[in-house]
């Protein structure tokens, strides 16, 4: 049997079917940006001319991205599956869903609320509609979403939600509310506004059944209003769904030894069902392919950190997580030393698995295997929930910059919360141990005690940029959204770019070798300390004698006295004078001065290099509020910055209070 490709209207689908999105699959993760995206182009397109004239056999339509789909009719797959007996054949089967559950689950929330503001319920949907069922969808790894699917619109909106899951699905039925009644950000842009544009009653009751007949029309040429289809890509029993997942998820994996572990969980047994290892085998290369993603691992581990087979990661912190599931939190670090040291014999996380399989056969091994590889996918659907959480990925992603055990230890203690603690609580035990991190570094009356060649120098600036982006990220309504990724710091490029402390006044001072430079920088400074000079004539006088006679660098060093730098070499290491910076635009002008870097720097910004936030302000000379200052980098301003960089990290470093 070959697969099969073919278009199905949604109408097609509301039969009461189930479809089984198994745990290779993310979260629900639709933007309210891209839910409003589909609304619009629904309401769009059932508003637009259709008809008889098209020469499509199936009529007019409005085609969403594929649904990648296989059967499963083994009974005892599907009781695993489904928790409970359901009346399927091979006329009527459980589709597992490989590709495209993000659609169908949207769709599923969009009518869900159409039934709901409409007063229909179940039985007067196949009473009055044609038999039609609105179809059921089953999460593998995430047990209560199904229900919570079914009970949006029910309960408060209000609500705390206790995943990031059932947060997405929320806010997907709140968005779909908002825009077809054209309250707060759609007033100008939703239902009630189109309504407007196209001359049709501007009522939220006529946008809602606009929507609610589009999903339920047919396919065929009769169909006036046209319908909304999807292209349903079936996979036969023949297809390798391993191969067609590939596909879908490119992306090059190294193996090594973790085909050792590979091999242990999918090895062939009579007793266990193709399909059962044929969805651990797609689960093994979803959180591979997701590993691979440099923006996901580099969250994870510090940087410059590779491993040849980046799933052994998660292995390592299943090994870690047994070993210290019943340790006291005051034990855990030395434990976690202990166990590095034990993860450093070759095959250990091998020996591991192996040991609690050995000796089993039939349903005893099968329950264990199940048993443990569930394990390793709950470990892997928390990194992935805290990678979508903005504030969580960011606090992580510093953690991991200090040490390697920061984050098994946090995964532990996160494992250990208490029912009634929330994610906000994760995130100041986070910071706490941020706090941990900086406790040496004395603070008093604004000046920091860490100097240039100091290691904790790197991390307290990078930890500057990322809690600057976390603080954004709070103070914005999208943090915790897919737009908030911007908000996201981008710990990859620690990696793929080295990164130098930079000196923002130079150490010595030699950037200025030709005579054209030299002048451009007279040039800009005397216009800068224009009201300085202008008060002392006779300084201004002697500086235009020097320019005169092409004495430059005695009219350079005249100027850079006036504005007040200073040459210490104890005010030069400062951290006042330290900013973050990619070694590749850092060695590119050398030891220039403050001027010269900043034109460079800029050029950089200009043309998409990244230049970490507090960089960029220091060259902007954002520190400077009177502005007559863009070739120097003063004193006065590395105070400023100081008071700047303590401002911003209040609630991390030790201050001392005067």
């Amino acid at each position: 049997m070959n697969n099969i490709i073919e278009r199905k209207a949604i109408s097609d689908l509301l039969t009461g079917g189930y479809f089984y999105i198994p745990s290779y699959q993310r979260g629900y993760r639709w933007t309210p940006m891209q839910v409003t995206q589909l609304l619009r182009d629904l309401f769009s397109y059932a508003n637009e001319p259709h008809g008889a004239n098209t020469t499509n056999i199936d009529g007019d339509y409005y085609c969403l991205q594929p649904i990648v789909a296989r059967p499963v009719t083994n009974k005892d797959v599907l009781k695993q599956a489904l928790q409970e007996d359901i009346p399927v054949s091979e006329d009527n089967p459980v589709w597992e869903i490989i590709d495209g559950q993000q659609r169908l689950t949207t769709i599923y929330i969009l009518y869900k609320y159409l039934m709901t503001k409409e007063g229909i319920s179940d039985e007067e949907l196949e009473e009055d509609y044609g038999g039609k069922k609105l179809y059921h969808l089953i999460y593998a790894t995430r047990k209560g979403s199904s229900q919570f699917l079914e009970e949006l619109g029910k309960s408060d909106d209000n609500d705390t939600v206790c995943n990031i899951d059932y947060f997405h699905m929320r806010q997907a039925y709140n968005t779909i509310d908002q825009w077809i009644r054209g309250k707060g950000d759609y007033a100008d842009t939703g239902g009630i506004a189109l309504c407007k544009r196209y001359q049709l009653d501007e009522t939220v009751k006529n946008v809602r059944i606009i929507l609610f007949n589009l999903l339920n029309a047919g396919k065929g040429k009769k169909n006036s209003t046209g319908s909304v289809q999807i292209l349903w890509y079936e996979l036969s029993k023949e297809t390798d769904a391993i191969s067609e997942f590939r596909k879908i998820n490119t992306g090059k994996i190294y193996l090594t030894d973790a085909e050792l572990i590979k091999a242990l969980f999918l090895k062939k047994q009579s007793d266990v069902l193709e399909h059962i290892q044929m969805q651990r085998a797609l689960e093994w290369e979803g959180i591979e392919n997701t590993l691979h993603n440099d923006s996901f691992w580099y969250f994870l581990n510090k940087r410059g950190y590779n491993m040849p087979n980046r799933i052994d990661f998660v292995f390592q912190l299943a090994y870690k997580a047994e070993h210290l599931k019943d340790v006291a939190e005051s034990q855990i670090e030395d434990r976690l030393k202990e166990c590095e040291a034990e993860l450093k014999n070759k095959n250990r996380i091998f020996n591991f698995y192996y040991d609690k399989f050995d000796g089993l056969s039939g349903e005893a091994l099968r329950t264990k295997i199940e048993e443990e590889w569930e394990a390793v996918s709950r470990i892997f659907h928390v990194l992935e929930d805290w990678y979508e959480d903005v504030i969580c990925y960011n606090l992580i992603g510093m953690l991991c910059q200090y040490n390697d055990n920061l984050l098994p230890k946090g995964y532990i203690h996160f494992l250990k919360m208490e029912e009634n603690q929330s994610r906000d609580d994760f995130k100041e035990w986070m910071k706490n141990e941020i706090r941990l991190q900086v406790s040496g570094i004395s603070v008093k009356d604004d000046k920091i005690d860490i100097s240039y060649g100091d290691p904790r120098v790197f991390n307290l600036l990078l930890l500057l940029n990322v809690n600057h982006l976390n603080r954004q990220a709070e103070h914005s309504k999208d943090g915790q959204n897919q737009i908030g990724s911007i908000y996201k710091f981008p710990f990859a490029v620690l990696t793929s770019q080295k990164w130098d402390i930079e000196h923002i006044d130079s150490f010595t001072e030699n950037g200025l070798k030709r005579v054209d430079d030299q002048k451009t920088w007279i040039e800009t400074a005397m216009k800068d300390l224009e009201k300085s000079l202008n008060e002392n004539e006779n300084t201004k006088k002697e500086i235009e004698d020097m320019i005169e006679n092409d004495k430059l660098i005695e009219a350079i060093d005249k100027l850079r006295k006036i504005a007040g730098e200073n040459d210490t070499v104890e005010e030069k290491n400062n951290i006042g004078n330290l900013a973050l910076l990619d070694a590749g635009t850092n060695r590119s002008y050398g030891n220039s001065l403050f001027i010269t870097k900043r034109k460079k720097i800029i050029d950089c910004m200009k043309n998409g290099v990244f230049v970490p936030v507090s960089t960029s302000y220091v060259f902007m000379k954002l520190f400077d509020e009177e502005g007559t200052g863009r070739t120097q980098w003063t004193e006065e301003d590395m105070k400023e910055y100081q008071r700047y960089i303590c401002k911003e990290l209040s609630d991390y470093l030790n201050i001392e209070e005067d």
